[in-house]
Formats: C-alpha cells, structure tokens, sequence
C-alpha cells in the first residue's frame, strides 16, 4: 500500500499496528483446557479493523488535497463496499453462532470428532505458530475491542436464554388474561380485561421487538388481539 501524496508531499498510510495484530492473534488462535480453537471470527474483526483504517487514508489524501478526483471516488466506493460486505458478513457470522456455537462454522476446534479441524490447527503449529492461552473475561473487559464486536460465545448463550425467556413470557401474556376471564364472569369484565391485554402486549413489543417495523407491530398485535377476541367469543358464548 503505497503513500498517498498532497501537494508533492507524502501522507504515509496507517498500517496494522503490532498491537492490533498481537490482540486479534490472541483472540483467534488460542488453547483452552478442551484444546485448541481458531475463532475466523477474530481474524474478520481485524480485517474490519484494517478496512476502516484504509478508509480513513483514503478520506486524509482527498482532505489534504483538498480536492476529489474519480481516482479517489473509485477507490472510497471500493473501500466502502468492501467495509460494508464486512459487516453484513459480521452479522451473518453472529446468527450462525446464535443458532448453534458446537456447529459454527467459524470456530475451528481440536476435538477429536473433529479430525480435519485438528489437522489443520497442527499444521500451523507446524509452521511455528502456536496458540496462545485463552483469554479472560476479566482480562478481556480490559483489552481494547476490535469492530463487529461484542464476541459470539457471550451472545450466543444470551441468545439461547433470551428465546427461553421469551418462550416463557409468551405464554403468560396469554394464560393471564384467559385465566382471568375465566374466572370474572361477564361480556364486559372480559372485553375490557382483552382490551388491557392488548394495549400492554403492543406497548412490550414496540418496546422490545429488534426491528420496531410499524407493519411487523401491527401485525403481531393484530394476533395476539385475535386470539383473545375468539377466547371472549368462546367464553361469553358459553356463558350463555
């Protein structure tokens, strides 16, 4: 990568300090008791790191220049897309840990159900490159973050105590207010104990739903609002 110049006067590109390499390094190739682990997630995270800080070459040349040719717009367009590409993959890598760290595909073990995964980890011990003990979480609170954080282990375990949690709550929005029809009696008591229902429900999902979508709302208060209505049916009906 070359410098850039402004004015006849050469701006050095920053390149990827030691201390950013030795930190992903740890980060990506490391040994726990269980055996070795190469996270590829760690080693993105670090391209991320290097694809902003060619982006901000880029920026500091036309800034020095004080100018912006189609030379520059090319190569801002072509960094900008690649960091972009970046991130959407970043996403893709924390979705596939969430649905399953023992099968993410991004994290290569030791194990021995896992020949060809050691096999590979051997080969760069090989080549003189060892794994570094594991890190932290104490330690880790302490180490600079590198982009497209937090790490996918913390969350995919969140994520799985999360979708319990919400297995949970689902059914007490719904088991509450029918219970509760049930037992006051009364076309009014269970219009209005639906109508609460549903107001609360729609609230906790504009509050907590990961999109917030104004449709997606709608949509899920819509049937939720459904099934308590057909309950009231049920209950009113029965009642005579």
């Amino acid at each position: 990568m070359g410098d850039i110049e402004a004015n006849g006067v050469p701006i050095p590109q920053s390149p990827m300090s030691k201390e950013v390499i030795d930190l992903a390094r740890r980060h990506t190739f490391y040994t726990n008791p269980n055996g070795d682990r190469f996270n590829l997630v760690a080693l993105h995270r670090m391209n991320m790191h290097y694809l902003r800080g060619r982006l901000l070459d880029s920026a500091a040349g036309v800034f020095a220049k004080e100018a912006m040719t189609d030379a520059d717009s090319k190569e801002l367009t072509s960094l900008m897309s690649d960091y972009c590409t970046a991130v959407r993959d970043r996403e893709l890598m924390r979705d596939l840990a969430a649905r399953s760290w023992r099968t993410n595909p991004f994290h290569l073990k030791s194990d021995p159900d896992r020949p060809l995964e050691t096999l590979l980890l051997s080969s760069l011990k090989a080549r003189g490159i060892h794994p570094a003990p594991i890190i932290s979480i104490k330690e880790d609170e302490t180490l600079p973050s590198l982009p497209g954080g937090p790490w996918d282990m913390p969350s995919a375990i969140k994520a799985t105590r999360e979708r319990y949690a919400w297995a949970i709550v689902g059914g007490v929005v719904l088991i509450v207010p029918m219970v509760m029809m049930v037992l006051l009696e009364g076309r009014t008591a269970n219009l209005v104990i639906a109508s609460v229902s549903t107001v609360m429900f729609a609230l906790a999902a504009a509050y907590s739903a990961p999109t917030k979508l104004p449709v997606e709302l709608m949509g899920v208060t819509a049937a939720y609002a459904a099934v308590l209505v057909v309950f009231v049916g049920g209950t009113t009906g029965a009642g005579g």
